[in-house]
């Protein structure tokens, strides 16, 4: 019995072994398309036809009827929603031009149907990149050369222009073995904003510029209300001197107004793949929904904003349309890039706009941030969005710990929205 146990652990080792060789997949990627079309409905049916087939030769020519109904199954498969595929017609469109994340937008579908019998089992698929959004774009059935208008309320989670691809009226009608698809008309298209939130106010700045029609800050100028007095210097205007002031105090005192002054913001969003987490709640869609909230907030407070990053360089500006360009810009964004932070703040358009109040959005995958020129950082810690922690040496402007606390951050995170401008 004991010489036995040496040849038994012998025999399990080339046991196991002569398995590995046996199940070893030399060419993995071909092996998974043969199992995807052996177990597809149609490579089912393509066996069970082969093996009626060969039954028939060897057992009775009467198994050769049940392989001519299995052939005549798969031609009807096939070329059923083939033919109800070029007899139907449909259209899509938006209703609105632009939303933002989470927000409903209205799609309108036409379909035609040509054919002299009803199409069954058309759906809609591709253009949005989301299965719970084909699921409701289903048609169902179009009646005998009917023409149907549908309406779909869509909420669509994730910024972008769509359809983002072609979009595809398909049917597998009526045993699903093989689905024909057509291309469907879009006619009208919508652009998907990031989400924004609610800001605090615009950074105080050394810099002013005057520009008609904006509000006044709380910094000294030339016009405005009046903030306090202080002695007279060569080149003030007579018209500010304060004469009560100055006969109590037996020196000239003058008043000191308020600023008409406009901030000029350049918001630089690094992008670089490297340094952020994917997803759509992932610091780098996260990211994008700050810089889009800042934008937007201080362009209604009356500043001048501008945007740059990898690829994309909107000079500073106001108005409504400004604000409109800059979001459907970073609804367009590509953050599939490799451009590092400090390429970023090299590149030319970023350095000439030294003047302006430079804000980088970036994470805190940096080990410390690049001293080149002047900027306040926002900085998202990764941890908090789905990364790992990483330890940083820098002390950021405004530190974001994960999604739940950009709100409050972005309303009450530096000292001018905490205790006004």
């Amino acid at each position: 019995m004991p010489t036995l146990v040496p040849v038994m652990a012998l025999a399990q080792v080339v046991r196991r072994s002569a398995g590995r060789v046996v199940t070893y997949d030399v060419f993995p990627e071909f092996s998974i398309k043969v199992r995807a079309f052996v177990l597809s409905p149609l490579g089912i049916l393509l066996l069970a036809t082969g093996v009626a087939i060969l039954c028939g030769f060897v057992l009775h020519p009467r198994v050769f009827a049940l392989a001519g109904g299995l052939v005549a199954v798969m031609a009807a498969g096939i070329c059923w929603p083939w033919i109800t595929a070029r007899g139907v017609r449909a259209t899509l469109g938006f209703e609105q031009r632009r939303v933002s994340e989470g927000e409903h937008v209205s799609v309108s579908m036409t379909v035609s149907n040509h054919l002299p019998w009803p199409a069954w089992g058309l759906t809609t698929t591709g253009g949005f990149e989301s299965k719970s959004i084909d699921a409701l774009l289903r048609l169902g059935s179009i009646p005998t050369r009917a023409r149907l208008l549908t309406r779909y309320q869509l909420m669509i989670p994730l910024r972008g222009e769509y359809p983002v691809g072609p979009v595809h009226i398909a049917t597998g009608f009526p045993f699903g073995i093989r689905e024909a698809r057509r291309g469907v008309a879009v006619s009208s298209r919508v652009i998907v904003w990031p989400r924004t939130f609610p800001v605090g106010p615009v950074p105080v700045t050394d810099g002013d510029e005057v520009v008609e029609g904006n509000v006044t800050r709380n910094k000294v100028g030339s016009t405005g209300d009046v903030l306090g007095v202080r002695p007279y210097r060569r080149g003030d205007s007579p018209r500010r001197i304060h004469w009560t002031q100055s006969a109590r105090h037996d020196r000239l005192i003058v008043c000191e107004l308020q600023s008409n002054s406009r901030p000029v913001v350049l918001l630089v969003l690094d992008a670089d793949s490297t340094i952020h987490t994917a997803g759509a709640e992932g610091t780098s869609e996260w990211a994008i929904r700050v810089v889009a909230s800042l934008a937007k907030g201080w362009l209604e407070a009356g500043a001048q904003v501008g945007i740059a990053t990898s690829g994309l360089f909107l000079p500073p500006a106001s108005g409504l349309v400004q604000s409109t360009r800059i979001l459907d810009a970073l609804a367009r964004l590509n953050t599939d890039t490799g451009v590092s932070l400090p390429e970023l703040l090299k590149s030319p358009v970023v350095v000439a706009s030294r003047s302006a109040t430079r804000v980088v959005v970036t994470t805190d995958r940096h080990a410390k941030l690049p001293e080149i020129g002047s900027y306040r950082s926002v900085v998202l810690q990764s941890a908090g969005f789905g990364g790992s922690r990483h330890s940083s040496s820098f002390t950021p402007w405004l530190s974001i710990p994960n999604p739940e606390s950009i709100p409050h951050r972005l309303r009450y995170g530096w000292s001018e929205a905490r205790h006004g401008s």
